[in-house]
């Protein structure tokens, strides 16, 4: 029966080999090379002569010397199991073997990649067959390098191929490691909820004003922070400057007077009569807390619940805390709704988690400040 043609080996897409990879890559391509053979049919007196054509660089050198040799006539005569054999000694040499012989003896999973240890303990055993068969001896191998923690539960499932021992291995590494970032949520969930319900909003990192509850107290600028003390801004709480060097009091614009360097709590005219009308009186500025939580940290708090709602025939994204006395909405949503605001005796300032003060004047009646 005639065999395939060189175009129709190629076809079958074969790996080109350049003998600078070790044993492992050798092995590998030897048995590429087996695969592709057998599926194009190449004829046995061609198999020689196709597979020598991927070679290249190191290994084209090195076949060019074994056809100066021994003659490409009787180069080419060779069968694959000679063939397979002159490679195996040529790019898998003996000392390489010891090298893969220890690292096969002594490989061990690391922490839970499971499938990063089969893989490396696979490729050694190609390497040293001796010490991977039969099968029972590879199965014992393959066991003793798994942690601890899911060692003992394959050794006592006694597997009967190696295919079982690695599926039950896998399995048991996925679910110690589903076990573990259950355990982490919990625990983050827990933190969360007892910051919330202790008030000591120190735990938390604020991100605005560089303090955390690990930075030590300057008593230069009476703030926390690591390094020099380059002052710090009363104005836009952020550290790094002084009060009279802060960009961001020199570009604001009071709403009640509409004149630079101050904000509207701070407007000296705030409580003087304009164009003969009175304002509304002001009661004494109360100050509250709001915590800042992401979606991610909502969603572990069993207390607060966060979601896409109906409001007044229209989708809204809502967090409910069962532990809040106040509600906060926007004044954009407000006007979206058509929702009249009426002003409040008594001014909240607000701090949030991040570091960011918030003032409110107005709200919505039985609904929540704005």
């Amino acid at each position: 029966m005639p065999g395939c043609t060189y175009k129709e080996f190629l076809a079958c897409k074969p790996s080109e080999f350049a003998g600078n990879e070790g044993a492992t890559a050798a092995l590998r391509w030897l048995e590429k090379t087996e695969v592709v053979i057998a599926i194009s049919k190449c004829a046995q007196d061609d198999q020689v002569m196709y597979a020598s054509n991927l070679f290249k660089e190191r290994a084209l050198e090195w076949w060019n010397t074994v056809l100066q040799a021994k003659g490409r006539r009787m180069a080419y005569a060779m069968n694959w199991e000679e063939f397979k054999s002159l490679v195996e000694r040529k790019f898998c040499p003996e000392y390489e073997k010891e090298q893969m012989t220890n690292k096969f003896l002594t490989h061990r999973m690391v922490d839970v990649d499971c499938r990063k240890y089969t893989t490396t303990f696979f490729e050694y055993a190609r390497v040293v067959p001796t010490l991977a068969s039969p099968e029972p001896v590879l199965i014992s191998r393959y066991i003793w390098g798994l942690i601890s923690k899911i060692r003992n539960i394959v050794k006592a499932a006694k597997p009967r191929t190696i295919d079982d021992a690695v599926d039950l291995a896998n399995t048991l590494t996925d679910e110690l490691v589903r076990t573990r970032e259950e355990n982490r949520r919990k625990e983050v969930a827990q933190k969360i909820t007892q910051v919330i319900h202790s008030g000591n909003h120190n735990d938390f990192k604020e991100g605005g004003n560089g303090q955390s509850s690990t930075s030590p107290f300057c008593n230069s600028c009476k703030r926390k922070h690591f390094g020099r003390c380059k002052g710090y801004c009363n104005f836009c709480k952020i550290p790094g400057h002084q009060e009279e060097d802060c960009r961001r009091k020199r570009s604001s614009v009071c709403y009640n007077c509409g004149e630079a360097g101050h904000l509207r709590p701070d407007c000296p005219k705030l409580n003087k009569l304009s164009d003969n009308k009175a304002k509304p009186a002001e009661g004494a500025k109360r100050n509250v807390r709001a915590f800042q939580l992401t979606a991610q940290e909502a969603e572990l708090i069993p207390d607060v619940i966060a979601g896409t709602f109906l409001v007044y025939n229209g989708y809204t994204k809502v967090l409910f805390n069962s532990g809040a006395n106040q509600s906060f909405i926007n004044t954009s949503f407000c006007q979206d709704l058509n929702l009249p605001l009426t002003s409040i005796r008594q001014i909240f300032t607000v701090k949030t988690a991040s570091g960011n003060t918030l003032i409110y004047f107005s709200k919505s009646r039985g609904r929540g400040f704005s």
